[in-house]
């Protein structure tokens, strides 16, 4: 199958249409604007001409920083709901199943997040740009045109939205939680753009041909980030939680009964609940006994299973993720009673992420 310009036009026009219907999106692509552009400007006019050229280059230098964290925060944020935001929607699935290749499944999200992140930071630096003309000071105007100012600016904003994007799209690949995706996807901008502090600060000082070379390496990082994001977008992993073999969830359904015909004299009792506000991973649950898939408990949700005395494991699972197993030595006619929930503590949250058993805490109630 060919790659189609077609297929990624229709998953890029679908993507900023989601975006137009997520509250949350629109006001972060409102709000940062505003908050980047009043800050710059606000910096500007109260600089001074009597400052030497030193403070001034400073003082201009971080005003222009501002602007980059435009194209470092916004796409982070866009791209962070790519994949989750369509398992959270339910449209995972239908859109998995198409004949579109992936390469253009990931060129189509990510164009939706660039094109308005490029449109909004270089509105905004041609908005800064012409009121510094206008109301700032001669020494002011002369610090900003002169110098790497305006060619880090230009060239670093679609390379910064770029490495923002991916990033994005890798986490919301591992991800089951909206918000904490666009966490940790701003978290993953942050060495970048620390570097381009120390540029724009002139605590690294550079040449417009170390600014240029600094970019072209930009440039090769995205562009390798991308084949990395590529290679992580499997089609059975992102469905089933496993790569490229049967998941042990898919046991025959015949073994289910046998719980029913073995299990007269014991049970287990399962109910889900938090001791805080919000769980970190809010879907149902798939509860495991003995290996078997027995059924689902959703949040604040209650299942009994019913089994034979004797030895068992259980654990509950979401997709790769899951909780520690538990092994039961239950007795005739013995009701075991156990509490699950979402992990709620932020490092073993991200721990996680690596160490798949972590996600899910289960314990005797």
């Amino acid at each position: 199958m060919t790659f189609s310009w077609r297929r990624v036009r229709a998953i890029a026009v679908k993507e900023l249409r989601d975006y137009r219907r997520n509250h949350f999106i629109v006001a972060t692509m409102t709000a940062l604007p505003l908050i980047f552009i009043t800050l710059p400007l606000v910096q500007v006019f109260n600089a001074f001409g009597h400052l030497n050229r030193t403070n001034l280059n400073l003082h201009v230098g971080l005003s222009m920083l501002y602007m980059l964290l435009i194209p470092a925060f916004m796409p982070s944020t866009l791209s962070a709901y790519a994949i989750v935001g369509e398992r959270e929607q339910g449209t995972l699935e239908a859109i998995l199943i198409t004949p579109i290749r992936r390469e253009e499944l990931l060129i189509g999200k990510a164009l939706a997040a660039l094109i308005p992140t490029l449109a909004i930071a270089y509105a905004v630096f041609g908005i800064f740009l012409a009121a510094a003309a206008l109301f700032a000071q001669g020494d002011v105007v002369s610090a900003i045109f002169s110098g790497t100012h305006v060619l880090v600016q230009l060239l670093f904003t679609p390379l910064l939205a770029g490495w923002g994007i991916w990033v994005g799209i890798a986490v919301s690949t591992r991800s089951r939680d909206v918000r904490v995706a666009q966490q940790l996807s701003t978290l993953g901008t942050l060495p970048i753009v620390a570097v381009l502090a120390l540029m724009s600060l002139n605590i690294l000082a550079v040449s417009a041909a170390v600014a240029v070379a600094f970019a072209a390496a930009l440039l090769v990082i995205d562009l390798l980030a991308w084949r990395v994001v590529a290679s992580w977008l499997d089609r059975e992993r992102l469905v089933s939680g496993e790569r490229g073999r049967r998941s042990r969830l898919e046991a025959p359904t015949a073994a289910v009964t046998n719980f029913e015909v073995v299990g007269a004299g014991a049970r287990i009792s399962l109910v889900r609940k938090s001791n805080v506000v919000a769980e970190l991973r809010r879907q149902p649950f798939r509860v495991v006994l003995d290996g078997v898939d027995v059924g689902s408990i959703a949040t604040k949700g209650t299942l009994e299973v019913p089994t034979g005395p004797g030895p068992h494991t259980l654990q509950v699972r979401i997709g790769r993720y899951s909780s520690r197993t538990v092994r039961i030595e239950l007795a005739d006619g013995e009701v075991a009673h156990y509490r699950c929930s979402g992990g709620v503590i932020w490092p073993l949250y991200v721990a996680s992420l690596l160490k798949t058993d972590l996600a899910l805490v289960l314990t005797r109630a």
